[in-house]
């Protein structure tokens, strides 16, 4: 008897960066898809700018739900994770609209990868030199997040949401993200909440993803700091111990007063 194929839905969040996510959108044409019911969705949050707005006739296979509003990373990913229960979805992949797909056999890697949240090498540019981040790691007293640079021994605690591939399973028991975040903090949250689950975090460094790092965000201005000492706040509050209060308050308050600056 043939195997069903699985059924993956990649879902990619837009917000006034057509070009970028017509971009992420390419970068899947011609990867090996042999075993895969594969489909593209674009959530796009409210964009104003025409190009975004017609993306959609670019793009005629590529499912879209158009928002009326900017629901940030986290709200515009569950509305495409409530669009993959509807479709019985076997897999989500969460990709960022200004990454792209470096290897033909990416899925299939994934796929074949132990663990249940899997993470490919991510790559970006960092004064023209090439960085890898092999997950992240969050200091338990001031609530700061770090990537790991290194393919080391090191177990981060979550992996970036740049690219996650995520099983039904896993959102079934640990739900969707907290669009509690807005921007940030979301994919540590999810990562952490969902191994209190009993669920464990996987890397596949075989495969990677390009990340244009901050395009995205880089529009927000002196917004970027105050959307991220609210997420901040947020994922302390819920997963540091009150022993730590003083410590990421004071960290809170710094992130804060960096928009006086000028």
């Amino acid at each position: 008897m043939k195997q069903r194929n699985k059924k993956i839905i990649v879902i990619t969040v837009n917000y006034n960066n057509a070009a970028l996510t017509e971009d992420c959108l390419k970068s899947f044409k011609g990867i090996n898809k042999d075993g895969i019911d594969l489909t593209l969705l674009v959530v796009d949050c409210g964009s104003v700018e025409e190009e975004s707005r017609n993306l959609n006739k670019k793009f005629p296979k590529v499912k879209f739900i158009f928002s009326k509003k900017n629901l940030g990373f986290a709200g515009g990913n569950n509305l495409g994770l409530d669009y993959a229960k509807k479709m019985k979805a076997d897999f989500v992949l969460l990709i960022n609209n200004d990454a792209t797909v470096e290897s033909k056999d990416f899925l299939q890697k994934l796929l074949k990868t132990k663990g249940d949240i899997i993470s490919p090498k991510v790559e970006y540019k960092d004064k023209g030199k090439a960085v890898y981040d092999y997950g992240g790691k969050v200091d338990m007293f001031f609530g700061r997040n770090y990537h790991l640079s290194k393919n080391t021994n090191i177990r981060p605690d979550y992996f970036s949401g740049v690219c996650l591939l995520i099983p039904s399973v896993v959102l079934d028991v640990a739900g969707k993200l907290d669009d509690g975040f807005f921007l940030y903090y979301e994919d540590a949250d999810y990562c952490l909440r969902a191994v209190e689950k009993g669920f464990c975090l996987g890397f596949c460094p075989s495969v990677k993803i390009f990340h244009h790092l901050s395009m995205s965000t880089n529009k927000l201005g002196k917004k970027k700091l105050i959307i991220l000492a609210n997420s901040h706040l947020r994922f302390c509050r819920r997963h540091l111990p009150v022993t730590s209060l003083p410590f990421y308050l004071l960290f809170n308050l710094y992130l804060r007063a960096k928009t006086l600056l000028p």
